[in-house]
């Protein structure tokens, strides 16, 4: 096992081989535990929130274009309907997850 020196702020480099089969590249964010006299290092994903909403704009847009493409011969009143009553259902959802927590 290769040996690694604390560098100054407590930095360390990890060695090529690890990071080459974990696939790390400078950037990436490890998760740090402490065991038993030892300190246990473990990659992590992390997604950023910009990228998240935008992950989630699309899927809602296409979702949306969808249902226009399937329902689009449905009375308008009734789309309505069927959008307010989900929207209901989704925030009745989101009231009842707040209160357990």
């Amino acid at each position: 096992m290769p040996t690694i020196k604390i560098l100054r702020s407590g930095q360390l480099t990890l060695p090529a081989k690890f990071r080459k089969v974990l696939d790390l590249k400078e950037g990436d964010f490890l998760d740090v535990e402490l065991g038993k006299d030892k300190i246990i290092l473990k990659p992590v994903t992390v997604i950023e929130k910009n990228k998240i909403r935008e992950m989630a704009g699309k899927r809602f847009f296409k979702l949306v274009e969808e249902n226009w493409r399937r329902n689009k011969n449905l009375d308008q009143k009734k789309v309505e309907a069927i959008v307010d009553e989900a929207v209901d259902e989704v925030r009745g959802e989101k009231m009842a997850k707040a209160k357990v927590k």
